[in-house]
């Protein structure tokens, strides 16, 4: 009985061996291609400026919303990042950090057919200009 164990053995080790011997091929033809066409707005913040933009106001605005972002992505595509960031540092300096005040003010621009910075600082000018007339005569009526 001996002898059909060490035979048994012998069979199973040389199954063993036999099966790993064996070479597996995997052939895998898979081909991804992954297409995106999602409306995401984040995503799509490869408008030139839009992260600066963002950027600046998080800083000193505030957590920008979807529909923010919405709005300066918007108003980035018109009037180009400088501008817009412009719009913002005039609503810091007025303490009306909202996204209505930044657009009232670029839509302003809009209106006046501004399309620069330097066209954009000049109006700002006047307005400042008209502003402290306005409380001067007032001081004095």
């Amino acid at each position: 009985m001996a002898r059909k164990q060490n035979g048994s053995k012998r069979e199973a080790n040389y199954k063993q061996k036999e099966s790993k011997s064996v070479t597996n091929v995997n052939v895998n033809d898979n081909v991804n291609v992954n297409v995106n066409d999602n409306d995401n707005k984040a995503g799509e913040s490869c408008v030139d400026g839009l992260q600066e933009v963002v950027e600046f106001y998080n800083n000193n605005i505030g957590l920008i919303t979807p529909y923010g972002l919405e709005v300066l992505e918007d108003y980035t595509k018109e009037f180009g990042e400088d501008i817009v960031i412009y719009a913002m540092q005039i609503s810091v300096e007025a303490n009306k950090r909202t996204i209505r005040y930044i657009k009232a003010i670029l839509n302003n621009w809009h209106k006046a057919g501004i399309k620069t910075l330097i066209e954009a600082k000049q109006e700002n000018k006047k307005d400042k200009n008209n502003s402290a007339e306005e409380e001067f005569l007032n001081e004095y009526r």
